[in-house]
């Protein structure tokens, strides 16, 4: 079944050697954490990680409620065993697009520019022009 929910274990020998995957998606980005994208002959190719994978638990942590960077965080943590819970095919690729999840914001110019007093002067600056005694030089 493509479906299916697998177990997979990420080992290396240092923390300076990449797992060999992107993650997208987050609560906080509106969708389910999922694998984006796999390095060929990498940590995670070999383990068998797939490009739409979803990930349900990183390191026995469920990872329905994880924020992008709470994932991110859980994974750092894991040192250099890590223990993805993964389910295949939930993410088609190409169909989820940063693109949908962005809005444009479209504001027209506006004459308005508010209240200009050229009279009017700042406390801060009031107090650093009694500082350099320059009163007098404005009252001619």
């Amino acid at each position: 079944m493509n479906d299916d929910i697998v177990s997979v274990c990420l080992r290396r020998s240092s923390t300076a050697t990449p797992w060999g995957f992107n993650m997208q998606g987050g609560i906080d980005l509106g969708s389910c954490l999922y694998i984006q994208k796999v390095k060929p002959n990498g940590i995670a190719y070999k383990a068998g990680v797939r490009p739409g994978d979803a990930i349900l638990q990183i390191c026995r942590c469920p990872a329905q409620y994880l924020s992008h960077q709470n994932a991110k965080m859980e994974i750092i943590r894991s040192g250099n065993e890590l223990d993805l819970v993964l389910q295949r095919n939930v993410v088609t690729q190409g169909v989820v697009s940063l693109q949908e999840a962005r809005s444009s914001v479209e504001e027209e110019p506006s004459p308005f520019r508010g209240y200009q007093n050229p009279t009017l002067q700042s406390r801060s600056f009031k107090i650093i022009q009694k500082c350099l005694n320059y009163e007098d030089s404005y009252e001619d």
